[in-house]
């Protein structure tokens, strides 16, 4: 029976193939048919296959062309599930034929042998997918621990060329979480005059001035709750000695190990600010001096006719008494207003330095002579603290005279007619001034002091307080030659009322 049933095969071998591929393609996806049709070509010798294996009942024909088909890659993209319904589809073409050519015990005899050559067959195929899947699993872990490992060393390459980026900069940054330093690069450590380790973990709250402290801490919250995801603003941060320096902030809004935070860059704008002072102060110091200049031109004609013709009156009326001196007050007078003539010309004209090597001594010895009369006058104590090694100088002598006799002027006109110890105290250092080697010279009195209020005042042309006589030049002019020779000056208030006026000059002149 099982002879015939093979012979019937043979001979319907064509039909039987083509319904084969027929039935395969009705019941399987796009996809999968895609991928069938490069099976088709050797449909054929697995028909033929199959049908040795009927009649022989030896799976070793089949089994030959499925591990050739598994070797050439002919499964791959077929799953499991398709492949095992191509083969269940023999058995649907042919039961039909099968219940009108055969009955009862042949019947079934030759379905069991079909289902027995089928199963072998699928049971091949099902350790073939196994192995097949095993090995997938096994290249795509090893692809994957390959992946971990390149990224891996990616990420350790982008973090340390991070931190190298962040340790570099010059400006400080940092990463502030729940209110504290969570991060912080050199720079930051060095702006806040901390050490790293003491940084980590400190409230950022203690890095910040009284008078900003409240403003960046509500700026901060409002950060945390998405408000403000990015901005730029002033401050003034505070070191670990207390100072306070105007500091530029940007910050945003990050996600840092998960969390919320706030990740900022601290830009130092302090010489910015001096800068932009220094401009503004310069153009509104050269339109005073085109108003003073352009004044006093208008006055000195007058003034000297004016001067003239009392001396004429003086000599020609031979006047007496109380009318001789209201023209010697008069003539006092126009001698003081010619005199603040010259100072407003003086300071209208532009600054020429003429350097010359000079010694401290020599400059603060030739500012007291000259006011030696009015220091003994009013009974004023002169002191001299000066290092012996201090070096000489590159500064314009006559100018710096100049500055200094005007600070004098200043302090021997701050003691009132009430104190008794008046004391003046010259002091002279080296120093170290924003990284430049200085000499500073500080010029101290306790005399009534200078009130807080007036203090940004002081170098302002014409500002006067409490002066006989003064127009309000003579600090002005001390700042305008200070500044042309690149210094600086710094004022302080001392114990018991006393100022400390400091003139900082460069030892050496600037290019």
């Amino acid at each position: 029976m099982i002879k015939d049933f093979v012979t019937y095969l043979k001979q319907e071998r064509s039909s039987l193939v083509q319904a084969w591929i027929k039935k395969f393609n009705e019941t399987t996806s796009g996809y999968y048919k895609i991928n069938i049709d490069q099976l088709t070509g050797s449909a054929s010798t697995a028909f033929d296959a199959f049908c040795d294996t009927i009649e022989n009942d030896d799976f070793n024909l089949m089994k030959a062309y499925l591990e050739r088909m598994t070797k050439d890659g002919k499964f791959k993209g077929i799953s499991f599930a398709e492949t095992q319904q191509a083969f269940r589809n023999v058995t649907y073409i042919l039961f039909p034929i099968l219940t009108k050519r055969y009955h009862g015990d042949n019947l079934l005899a030759i379905l069991i042998r079909v289902n027995h050559v089928i199963d072998m067959i699928i049971f091949y195929l099902n350790r073939y997918f196994q192995e097949s899947h095993a090995q997938k699993l096994k290249n795509y872990a090893n692809k994957l621990e390959e992946e971990v490992k390149k990224r891996t060393l990616e990420l350790e390459e982008s973090r340390s060329n991070y931190q190298i980026l962040f340790e570099e900069i010059s400006d400080g940054c940092f990463v502030n979480q729940g209110g504290r330093i969570v991060f912080a690069n050199k720079a930051f450590c060095e702006m806040h005059a901390y050490e790293r380790k003491e940084l980590i973990g400190k409230k950022c709250d203690k890095l910040i001035a009284d008078d900003s402290r409240d403003s960046v801490m509500e700026r901060f919250y409002q950060h945390l709750k998405g408000l403000i995801p990015f901005e730029t603003y002033i401050y003034c941060r505070q070191d670990s000695n207390g100072q306070s320096f105007p500091t530029e902030n940007r910050v945003k809004l990050i996600k840092y190990h998960g969390k919320p935070a706030v990740l900022g860059l601290c830009i130092d704008i302090a010489e910015r600010l001096e800068m932009e002072q220094k401009i503004k102060q310069k153009d509104r110091l050269a339109l005073i001096g085109r108003l003073s200049t352009s004044i006093a031109h208008e006055i000195r004609n007058p003034l000297s006719a004016i001067q003239v013709n009392i001396h004429i009156l003086m000599d020609r009326l031979k006047l007496e008494g109380n009318d001789l001196r209201r023209l010697q007050i008069a003539h006092e007078q126009s001698i003081q207003l010619e005199n603040i003539v010259s100072q407003m010309m003086d300071f209208a004209k532009p600054i020429k330095l003429n350097y010359n090597m000079t010694s401290i001594q020599g400059l603060i010895d030739q500012a007291i002579d000259v006011f030696e009369d009015r220091i003994n006058e009013k009974n004023i104590s002169l002191f001299k603290k000066l290092d012996p090694t201090l070096p000489d100088i590159m500064v314009d002598k006559e100018k710096m005279i100049e500055a200094i006799s005007n600070v004098l002027i200043n302090a021997i006109e701050a003691f009132d007619g009430t104190r008794k110890d008046k004391n003046i105290e010259f002091k002279a250092k080296k120093t170290t001034y924003h990284g430049k080697e200085c000499l500073r010279l500080s010029v101290l009195d306790n005399g009534v002091g200078i009130h807080p209020d007036d203090k940004k005042n002081i170098f302002e042309p014409f500002f006067t307080k409490g002066k006989k006589g003064g127009v309000g030049l003579g600090l002005p002019i001390v700042k305008k030659i200070v500044d042309a020779h690149n210094g600086h000056i710094q004022i302080k208030n001392e114990e018991m009322n006393k100022i400390d006026f400091s003139l900082i000059i460069p030892v050496e002149i600037s290019q």
